[in-house]
């Protein structure tokens, strides 16, 4: 018996993708569980970030390897890998009673959403089903159109009625895209008004993103369209600032939903239509991704992903490009990826036209407000990376580098833009559509102000990209193209690895050592116990730099009811930090956040009284300059011993 090799491969892609499929849900799930609860034990930070470069691993590997023989196997012990990583992190977020509640919390959650969401995109997917591959030549159209009314029927009914379940809050990000819709209605430039005492007088309602400096964030830095993708929403609702926010925030999750469904389902290709074998994993991700999401942009950025690789072997291409890079700076890292790319498989100088395309539409966009005051726009758009906000550790890089060897602000941004050219390099010498999506979550990890839901853009994108392939692959193209155009050899390829690793490496030790971090900062942190009646902890500072600093502390803590706070601390007397008061608007006068603002003498210690409030199960601090910052390891309350 022949067994055609074609087909076994072929076989043997498809396991690979459905393999590829669990570990990816799997993860996903566990960050978003992780994400609120990034701080419970001193463990499981560790634990995750490994679990996290695994999965890494896992997904590159699947964009490189997806097609090759034995991939199933690969698979299989990456999954297996990552399952027994992801296995142990549960183990150690279960030992915290709070956590139990809590996945009982998210599951709702995620429940309530693929109640509303599946049937809703499963009845899309079969509507364009029959419109595109049209099974019942006479009768398919109309089929299909009548599937599609079906489904925004079910949608709209299911959210307002059935379960309620109407879309996210309003965050910051909501808030100042509203506040610069005013600005642009009333002739002013939306990116030179700030609106801090909305944000410090609304902290509960809103939140807000804090900076080294104990300021908030008050200004619009994302470009553009990030305004006037709702500015239809802010003009048509009515009422004070709080209820148009509101009105218009819920409003827009709906309709822009719908339509990022309903471009999921049109932009899947004809082979996968009559292949369902990938669509449900798939459609699993992308459910997901909108369970992780933040702010209506982030389903704006799901349109325009798809639209971007919908058209990414087209002309018009630049077009797309430069729209999705008004939209947001998150989708900057795709869309350069995507860029190279062409350059790879279409030739150098058709990437360059993309290139000077994408970025004239862009300046089309935005060129306005680019000429109105050019330094305040770029520095407002750099703002997410230029080292002053404060870190979240949910990114795998800078949170284990803060464990064992931290760096300075600075050098995390540096390390950030390294990885970029690392991923650019990458997706130029292997021209592989799939690691413009892997190759994003490579950065992405290394961006040290993250959230989990940057991992889910990138993970979607590659189920994107995934179900959008047809038979009519690039193969053939890249390999005549490798011809008259070829990448330089091997050992050249292996100089550019080695020249980004050096290259991070230098930056990395350096803004650790005699230049930076311990040569300026040098904090360490020991847990010295708590009171007999569990009322306060005893924290040890030590400043083992060379300069005298004024550093600011904060507590942030988790009860057994409340998912996490945060402390400002005062300063009371030369020996302890007391006072401890929740950081509301108390902390928030003049701009400031926190105003627990340590005197730190090279080489010595300090005790600082942390006040423990009731139920408390764990706590960590934050302990930082402008340009430095300690992540104190995290503890339960139990590992303190009673003194």
């Amino acid at each position: 018996m022949i067994i055609d090799q074609g087909d076994e491969l072929k076989r043997e892609s498809v396991t690979g993708e459905a393999f590829f499929a669990t570990g990816s849900i799997i993860y996903m799930l566990v960050v978003l569980l992780y994400s609120s609860h990034a701080y419970f034990s001193n463990s499981l930070s560790a634990v995750i970030d490994i679990y996290s470069m695994a999965y890494l691993a896992f997904a590159i590997g699947f964009s490189l390897l997806r097609r090759k023989k034995h991939f199933v196997k690969f698979s299989l012990a990456a999954l297996a890998a990552t399952a027994i990583i992801a296995a142990i992190s549960l183990a150690y977020m279960s030992s915290i009673p709070l956590i139990g509640n809590s996945i009982i919390g998210e599951a709702v959650n995620v429940g309530i959403a693929f109640a509303i969401i599946f049937p809703t995109t499963a009845i899309a997917v079969f509507g364009f089903y029959f419109i595109r591959t049209r099974p019942l030549k006479k009768y398919a159209k109309g089929i299909g159109a009548i599937l599609l009314i079906v489904a925004i029927a079910l949608f709209f009914y299911y959210q307002l009625y059935g379960f309620g379940y109407k879309g996210v809050n309003a965050d910051d990000e909501t808030v100042l895209s509203y506040y610069a819709f005013k600005a642009m209605q009333a002739g002013q430039n939306p990116y030179g008004i700030g609106i801090s005492n909305v944000l410090k007088h609304n902290s509960t309602t809103y939140g807000f993103t804090l900076t080294t400096e104990n300021k908030v964030v008050g200004y619009l830095d994302y470009p553009v369209l990030f305004v006037l993708a709702l500015a239809p929403f802010y003009y048509l609702a009515h009422g004070t600032a709080s209820s148009i926010i509101y009105s218009a925030n819920s409003a827009a999750y709906l309709i822009f939903l719908m339509l990022a469904i309903l471009s999921f389902a049109a932009a899947i290709s004809k082979q996968r239509l009559k292949n369902f074998k990938m669509l449900l994993p798939a459609i699993f991700v992308f459910i997901l991704y909108f369970v992780q999401i933040l702010s209506v942009q982030y389903l704006i950025m799901a349109i325009a992903l798809i639209a971007v690789f919908y058209s990414i072997d087209k002309w018009y291409a630049f077009v797309v490009l430069g729209i999705a890079a008004s939209l947001q700076e998150l989708l900057w890292i795709p869309i350069l990826f995507a860029i190279v790319y062409i350059a790879a498989s279409r030739g150098v100088i058709r990437g360059a036209k993309a290139s000077i395309g994408a970025i004239a539409i862009f300046i089309v966009i935005n060129g306005y407000f680019i000429l109105e005051n050019p330094g305040i726009y770029i520095s407002h758009m750099l703002a997410p990376v230029n080292g002053y906000l404060l870190p979240f550790l949910l990114s795998p890089i800078p949170s284990l580098l803060m464990l064992f060897y931290p760096v300075s602000m600075h050098g995390l941004e540096l390390i950030f833009y390294i990885s970029i050219t690392m991923g650019a390099t990458v997706v130029y010498v292997a021209r592989n559509k799939m690691l413009v999506a892997s190759m994003s979550l490579f950065a992405y990890f290394f961006l040290y102000h993250t959230l989990a839901a940057y991992f889910a853009v990138s993970i979607t994108l590659l189920f994107f990209i995934i179900v959008m392939e047809t038979k009519e692959t690039t193969a053939k193209r890249i390999k005549k193209r490798r011809a008259h155009n070829p990448i330089p050899g091997q050992r050249l390829k292996i100089g550019y690895v080695v020249l980004a690793v050096l290259a991070l490496a230098m930056v990395v030790v350096i803004a650790h050592s005699h230049y930076s971090y311990a040569h300026d900062f040098g904090i360490s942190v020991s847990y010295e116990g708590m009171s007999a009646n569990g009322t306060y902890a005893i924290l040890g500072i030590s400043n083992g730099g060379n300069k005298a600093l004024n550093a600011s502390v904060l507590e942030v803590y988790s009860t057994n009811s409340i998912e996490e706070n945060t402390l400002g601390l005062s300063v009371s007397q030369p020996e302890y930090i007391t006072n401890m008061s929740i950081c509301n608007t108390s902390c928030m006068e003049s701009n400031y956040m926190n105003y627990n603002i340590l005197a730190l003498q090279p080489g010595q210690g300090y005790r600082v009284k942390l006040f423990l409030p009731t139920n408390m199960s764990s706590m960590r601090c934050e302990i930082y300059t402008k340009y430095y910052y300690y992540e104190c390891p995290p503890v339960t309350i139990n590992n303190l011993e009673q003194k």
